[in-house]
């Protein structure tokens, strides 16, 4: 009986560390092709085979159709929810002051503003794809699919735009297609850029999600799966004993660690002021602790802030930086480099052999979640150059996923960090319940079984 040939098309590093780096191209019954411009891949010890996707070469008219879109779904939200925090979503820290930009952006926004109905939103996606089809990266993908002849293009990212016209191109060849929803926090964005046959997602919470955003989609092709992005901490490969990772990493083993992880510039601009006032309560800390504790900062894998440098020479006493371990540039953007296995074993053993962990509203506090640690969510503003405000961050509709309970500890005043520190580190199971309580209602579970789910899924088969 030969193998299903399913294109898996992979447009990020996190999404070849979820679907590479987890195992889940490793079923006997599939032969998964890695479609990607990531050439970093080929870095894998996979025998999978790698076709690169053709040059990509979209346009204006398409970049701009692609803002309304995401504009009109923002703002449809806003309308049938009454809620305008869905406008946090758009726009940057640092707004252009240009005249020519500002006049496309009110363009924008007045299309966008027409459009923004159930049907206005699907309408939009006529003039798009119309868009889209003329581009030779279109044909030269449709070209590859005809050549390739795979039963299954299976996208890793709704998001990314790379994937509209390889994915268009199935569709319109009549291959099944099939999206994964990245993160716990992208739907309520309004960036559902690619269309697929049926949508893979983490929970029953985004399914529902996923119905109240795009109410044209048929309940049907909404499947719970989990993601595999946890589901490496399963593996035993990745995991270390504290004195090996320490030792590994030229750490001190007498010594306890925080984790400090940074965000993104956009996401969260003053994480080096926060990372700054963290070591000066944790100074306060080891003064009455034989200055037993020091801090493991990571910086984000594709967007370090160089206002960081500052910030760790002057406490080069107290903080080390564990530089992610990624394949690519030396400055990476988002789609531009991958992490190694080695990176793996990093992220996931700083976790573990930590106390606790400190970040600005990061993911990684589900990550720490789901191996037993504890997260300080920093919530106080700091004077900046920047559009940006920690509480604007925390007004994302996506946080109210933990309306009604408390998986971390908040830092909600720049007096209170020493106190809450010593609270997080004296009583970490004071969070456990409502940790616990966030990981059943992000993901599905048993997470170890996410891949299974997914190959049955392909199959057609039944869930598990």
């Amino acid at each position: 009986m030969s193998k299903m040939k399913v294109f898996l098309l992979i447009q990020s590093g996190y999404s070849a560390r979820n679907f590479i780096l987890s195992g889940f191209t490793d079923h006997p019954d599939f032969k998964f092709s890695i479609w990607s411009d990531q050439q970093y891949i080929k870095n894998y010890d996979i025998e999978n085979q790698f076709v690169s996707l053709p040059k990509y070469d979209y346009h204006t008219k398409i970049n701009f159709l692609q803002r309304v879109k995401n504009r009109s779904e923002i703002y449809f939200n806003v309308k049938r929810t009454k809620n305008s925090n869905y406008l946090s979503y758009l726009g940057g820290i640092n707004p252009s002051k240009k005249i020519r930009v500002r006049l496309r952006n009110l363009l924008i926004h007045w299309i966008a503003k027409l459009y923004a109905s159930e049907k206005g939103i699907q309408k939009l996606d006529i003039p798009f794809h119309k868009a889209v089809r003329k581009t030779s990266y279109y044909l030269s993908c449709k070209k590859q699919l005809l050549e390739e002849k795979p039963s299954i293009v299976f996208c890793t990212h709704q998001r990314a735009s790379v994937a509209v016209a390889p994915m268009l191109a199935a569709r319109d060849l009549g291959i099944r297609t099939i999206c994964f929803v990245h993160s716990w926090d992208n739907i309520p964005k309004g960036v559902q850029l690619v269309k697929a046959d049926s949508y893979f997602v983490w929970s029953d919470y985004m399914k529902n999600e996923m119905l109240l955003h795009y109410p044209f989609i048929n309940e049907k092709d909404i499947l719970v799966t989990g993601t595999p992005q946890f589901s490496i901490y399963f593996k035993d490969k990745f995991r270390l004993e504290r004195s090996t990772f320490l030792k590994e990493f030229n750490l001190d083993t007498e010594k306890k660690y925080i984790l400090f992880t940074g965000n993104d510039r956009t996401s969260s601009p003053n994480d080096p002021y926060y990372l700054s006032h963290i070591c000066e309560s944790l100074k306060k800390i080891n003064e009455q602790n034989n200055d037993a504790y020091r801090i493991l900062f990571r910086p984000n894998p594709i967007d370090r802030n160089d206002n960081f440098n500052d910030i760790l020479k002057e406490h080069s006493d107290i903080v080390i930086e564990l530089k992610p371990e990624w394949f690519g540039a030396k400055n990476f953007f988002w789609n531009k480099g991958g992490p190694s296995e080695k990176d793996i074993t990093l992220l996931m053993n700083s976790i573990l052999h930590t106390e606790i962990v400190i970040n600005v509203g990061s993911t990684v506090a589900i990550d720490a979640a789901i191996l037993g640690k504890t997260t300080c969510w920093i919530n106080f503003e700091i004077p900046n150059k920047y559009k940006w405000s920690v509480r604007k961050a925390y007004n994302y509709i996506h946080f109210k996923i933990i309306e009604g309970f408390e998986p971390v500890f908040w830092i909600q005043n720049q007096n209170d960090i020493q106190g809450v520190l010593e609270e997080a580190l004296k009583n970490p199971e004071k969070k456990q319940k409502d940790r616990d309580k966030w990981v059943e209602k992000v993901v599905k579970t048993p997470i170890n079984l996410t891949n299974e789910r997914m190959w049955n899924f392909l199959n057609e088969s039944h869930e598990i």
